[in-house]
C-alpha cells in the first residue's frame, strides 16, 4: 500500500471533556510497510482540547492543517493556526486547545513509532476524568 485515502479511514471518537476524532493513518499495528514512524490525524471539536500529557518514549510533531487556538509545550503557551508545527520533545508535557467555532485538524507524527491502539486507548483513558 503506497497511497492512503485518509478520508476513508474511520476514526475513533474520544469523549468529552477532550472531544475529538482520532484517525490512525500509519502505525506498526495497522500496516506492514512503515515501521519507524506513526501518523495520526486529530480532529478537535470546536472549543475543545486534548488532555495535557507527555510521551516518555519519543517525540511528537503536530502539524496544524486547519483551525486556530493555543498549544502548551512545557511551561510556554503558543498561538496556533494553520501551517504551524508543534514540536513536543520526549518527556515534555503538551496540549492543544481549539479556540474556534470550527474543528481543528492536526496531523501528528510520532517517532519512534507507536501502536495506533495505544494512541487510542491512552486518549480514551484520559477522558475518564
Amino acid at each position: 500500500m503506497y497511497v492512503i485515502d485518509c478520508a476513508k479511514i474511520e476514526g475513533v471518537l474520544i469523549p468529552a471533556p477532550y472531544e475529538r476524532l482520532v484517525k490512525v493513518i500509519v502505525a506498526p499495528d495497522t500496516q506492514d510497510t512503515v515501521k519507524d514512524v506513526s501518523i495520526t490525524m486529530g480532529i478537535i471539536a470546536p472549543h475543545s482540547r486534548n488532555d495535557l500529557h507527555m510521551h516518555a518514549d519519543g517525540i511528537e510533531l503536530l502539524y496544524i492543517v486547519t483551525g486556530y487556538g493555543k498549544a502548551i509545550v512545557g511551561d510556554t503557551t503558543y498561538e496556533l493556526k494553520s501551517n504551524y508545527l508543534i514540536i513536543a520533545p520526549k518527556g515534555v508535557m503538551h496540549q492543544q486547545i481549539n479556540e474556534s467555532a470550527e474543528t481543528m485538524r492536526m496531523l501528528a507524527i510520532w517517532t519512534p513509532a507507536v501502536k495506533g491502539a495505544d494512541v487510542i486507548s491512552r486518549a480514551i483513558e484520559a477522558a475518564k476524568v
